[in-house]
């Protein structure tokens, strides 16, 4: 290297160590009667992961009344 050029030192966290936690959440069986939510959490430790799952299954609580609300259109009306 000379005078103007610097060296870069780059840190990378992997994600392939720690907890990750997923819930899927399915309602309705059939193909137009069916919503699906799926939901992933990664920590370092378990208790951690477990308290971002507590934060996020609220979150999909939320979102999966909000889907309920949507009905498709009856096509006989």
């Amino acid at each position: 290297m000379n005078g103007d050029q610097t060296e870069r030192t780059e840190h990378v966290e992997r994600t392939d160590v720690g907890v990750s936690l997923t819930v899927k959440l399915k309602r309705g069986t059939g193909t137009r009667d069916e919503d699906q939510i799926k939901a992933k959490v990664k920590a370092k430790t378990l208790e951690d992961a477990r308290k971002d799952m507590e934060t996020l299954r609220e979150y999909i609580h939320d979102l999966a009344e909000d889907a309920r609300q949507i009905q498709p259109a009856d096509p006989h009306e």
